[in-house]
């Protein structure tokens, strides 16, 4: 009868040890399945973005350039706050490297760089009409930077706009 006790108590003890190794087991593999769902939405998303430079110019004597943009991926873009912005030019003195804050005004400061405009075609300047303030499939933005010391004229010189999902539009530009 001791033996059985004995017996009995050893099992109980050994479902209950594998019990909680089971439970051990299964949240780390929850876990790792919702970072892999993660991990592949995002490279979904990167594999959807696309961007396409479709005119540059500068502008105030060196001091502001404009690079228009079309959208021509899947993803929607938008929040422009986590995007960033960086330019290499020359300025006379020397090669500069900036990268530029972003602004929601609508003149931005030396440094600083903002959306002008969504447009259906920035060409001949339709607005969009879909989702404002998001540039949806087809549509194109016009981004506005203004920079000190200005571009030196003739230069050769290069935008980098990167988005928040890690997609980056490279343009270089002559002025």
């Amino acid at each position: 009868m001791a033996n059985l006790f004995i017996a009995v108590v050893t099992v109980a003890i050994l479902l209950a040890a594998m019990a909680g190794l089971a439970q051990g087991s299964i949240v780390p593999q929850s876990t790792a399945s919702n970072s892999l769902k993660a991990l592949q939405n995002r490279t979904g998303d990167i594999a959807r973005t696309a961007m396409t430079s479709l005119d540059s110019s500068v502008l105030a004597a060196g001091s502001e350039v404009e690079l228009t943009v079309r959208n021509d991926g899947q993803t929607p873009l938008h929040r422009f706050q986590l995007w960033d912005l960086l330019m290499t030019y020359e300025d006379g003195a020397g090669l500069q490297i900036q990268r530029l804050a972003y602004t929601t005004d609508s003149s931005p400061s030396a440094g600083e760089w903002t959306v002008k405009g969504i447009y259906k075609d920035a060409g001949d300047a339709t607005p969009e009409a879909f989702q404002p303030d998001i540039v949806n499939t087809g549509e194109e933005f016009i981004v506005q930077a203004s920079i000190s010391p200005a571009i030196a004229s003739p230069s050769d010189n290069s935008f980098v706009l990167a988005t928040d999902n890690g997609v980056a539009l490279t343009v270089p530009f002559a002025y």
